[in-house]
């Protein structure tokens, strides 16, 4: 696969598994981070190679105020470094995103990273984090997902 290539891919993989950004239900939460899991697995072919840190997975949470809109989300973001200019980074993100309670603002914010670590572990760690713990619980249902690439 290339850089250009990952958001029709991830949406592809997650319309397969029944997953729609703009009908997502508590349910679909779980199914979210198996599909993402397995995209994280797929080599890119125009991005410097895991190993060398090109090539990188984010889990965080929190509650954010983005344009006046107060929302909790759970996002995984796979960053890839191009191959052929070191200084290109792109980011593709799925971030769930819900209306924000007292719940979710005493769950705080989280931030990890897969740099260095297997991708089973990281998993098994940033899933563990509290706000991934509870949106993977299936309390709310999410208000909607985001997929979207980006070169930052």
């Amino acid at each position: 696969m290339l850089i250009s290539e990952m958001e029709p891919l991830l949406t592809s993989m997650l319309d397969l598994a029944g997953v729609r950004p703009d009908e997502v239900s508590a349910t679909d939460v779980r199914r979210t981070v198996e599909v993402f899991r397995r995209f994280a697995t797929v080599p890119v072919d125009d991005a410097v190679s895991p190993d060398q840190d090109g090539d990188g997975i984010l889990a965080q949470t929190g509650t954010v105020d983005f344009d006046g809109v107060r929302e909790f989300y759970a996002d995984l973001t796979r960053q890839l470094i191009e191959a052929d200019d070191q200084d290109v980074i792109w980011q593709l993100r799925c971030t769930l995103h819900w209306t924000p309670s007292a719940e979710t603002e005493a769950l705080g914010s989280s931030v990890r990273w897969s740099f260095g670590t297997p991708l089973d572990r990281f998993f098994a760690e940033a899933l563990s984090l509290p706000g991934w713990t509870w949106a993977l619980a299936g309390r709310q249902t999410p208000r909607h997902l985001m997929i979207k690439l980006d070169r930052v």
